[in-house]
């Protein structure tokens, strides 16, 4: 410098950074070298230059933030890492050093509408794109969803489950069996009633067949639950009824059962949806129908079919154990009279020669079940004598207990053939009744 005692003031001052420096009276300015130019509209001072100095000792230890400067901030160049600005004030000049300008602003731009998560740290919005954020976002609202329904025990919604179709097999678990039966039936005015439930007309929406619906209380169902065949527990009547689909039992000169065609479980009661021959009535009424008594040759040919039936049911082991004539039906379509077997409510499996608790109407059992056992065959026969009775009796109701005391008496005008027959039926003595084979061919029924 030229002036040596103005660079001795300086040099004193300079590292006190916060002291006021008081310069001397009015010096002249000296002309600045023409070494290096100056990139501002004056020459700088060399106190400026100084201070300039000073300000980038500064910078090594700290980062100086720029100034917020009245004028507009020019950029230089794109790839300088420090941009000079200047500014005029009262006349003097002065240079500002200040960081390169950051690209935040240009960048948050993109993510103008995005809120920082609370669960996740805060981060530059350069490192995470805007759809991460957003599945972020998503995520954690079912976290929050989940906690929720686990305080609360009750599993969340989810709604793949809604869009999931269910099974065929899936469909048909969801329909109750009411809504199956009222699908396919229709149930109309009420038909009879027995000891266990309640019969209904009604008839198959697809084709109009004519149908009975028998509705059993489950508390009433005597008989412990049988396997239908595909392993299954299902009712014993049902059960049974099963097993009699087969065309033999179906054939002519029978008093074949009526076929089960659906069973349904609907709350406390079971459904049996079985089928009604047209035009016919129970026995009972038939004979009231017919003045109270039939005669014998009509008698003869509804006794054939009630025998082979029976038959055919013990060679099953199959022991209907009330058979009477509230429980035939005949068809009176045509001329000769068909009979139809019902009502295998208290029906059960046994072989014809064992011995087991009597279950049927009480006022016809055999003399035998009051003594609390019986047998299926000896019981059977007793059973039809029991029905040909009140068949050609005038309106007279049997019972076991009047015709062992001599109220009720075998009808004397009758064929010698036919009292036989009565004889052998209604022996009190079960050993001396005869077998079911050897009373198809007694010489009344030839």
């Amino acid at each position: 410098m030229d002036n040596p005692k103005y660079t001795e003031v300086e040099r004193k001052t300079c590292p006190k950074r916060k002291k006021k420096v008081t310069f001397p009276g009015p010096i002249e300015t000296p002309e600045p070298e023409p070494t290096k130019p100056s990139t501002s509209t004056q020459d700088n001072t060399p106190v400026r230059k100084l201070k300039r100095k000073k300000q980038e000792d500064k910078e090594k230890g700290e980062i100086i933030k720029p100034k917020k400067m009245k004028t507009s901030l020019k950029e230089s160049s794109t790839n300088m890492a420090r941009h000079d600005e200047t500014s005029s004030e009262d006349g003097k000049t002065k240079n500002v050093e200040r960081q390169p300008f950051p690209r935040k602003k240009k960048q948050k731009t993109k993510h103008i509408n995005q809120e920082p998560s609370e669960s996740e740290p805060s981060q530059p919005s350069t490192s995470i794109p805007v759809k991460t954020l957003k599945r972020k976002r998503q995520e954690d609202k079912k976290e929050e969803k989940t906690t929720e329904s686990k305080k609360m025990k009750t599993p969340p919604k989810d709604s793949s489950d809604a869009k999931q179709i269910p099974t065929s097999s899936e469909r048909d678990d969801l329909i109750t069996d009411k809504d199956k039966f009222e699908a396919k039936y229709v149930e109309e005015d009420y038909f009879a009633s027995g000891g266990y439930g309640s019969i209904y007309e009604g008839f198959r929406k697809s084709d109009n067949l004519p149908v009975a619906i028998k509705h059993i209380f489950k508390r009433k169902i005597p008989n412990k639950p049988m396997d239908d065949g595909n392993g299954k527990m299902v009712p014993s009547e049902v059960a049974i009824m099963l097993m009699l689909e087969e065309e033999s039992i179906h054939s002519d000169g029978k008093a074949s059962p009526v076929a089960l065609l659906d069973w349904y479980e609907i709350g406390g009661e079971i459904l049996l949806v079985m089928e009604r021959p047209i035009l016919c009535e129970d026995l009972l009424h038939y004979i009231c129908s017919k003045g109270g008594t039939l005669q014998e040759e009509e008698a003869k040919i509804i006794m054939k079919q009630l025998i082979r039936t029976a038959i055919d049911l013990e060679d099953r082991n199959i022991f209907h154990q009330d058979i009477k004539t509230n429980n035939i039906l005949i068809q009176t379509h045509t001329n000769t009279p068909k009979a139809r077997l019902i009502d295998f409510g208290v029906s059960c499996m046994a072989e014809k020669d064992s011995i087991l608790r009597y279950s049927g109407t009480p006022i016809n059992a055999p003399p035998e079940a009051f003594r609390g056992f019986c047998s299926p065959g000896t019981t059977t026969v007793w059973q039809l004598g029991v029905v040909l009775y009140e068949t050609l009796h005038y309106c007279n109701d049997f019972s076991t207990k009047h015709f062992l005391q001599g109220d009720q008496m075998i009808d004397d005008e009758l064929s010698e053939e036919c009292q036989d027959f009565f004889q052998a039926c209604l022996n009190t003595s079960e050993e001396q009744r005869p077998n079911l084979q050897d009373l198809l061919h007694h010489p009344w029924l030839r």
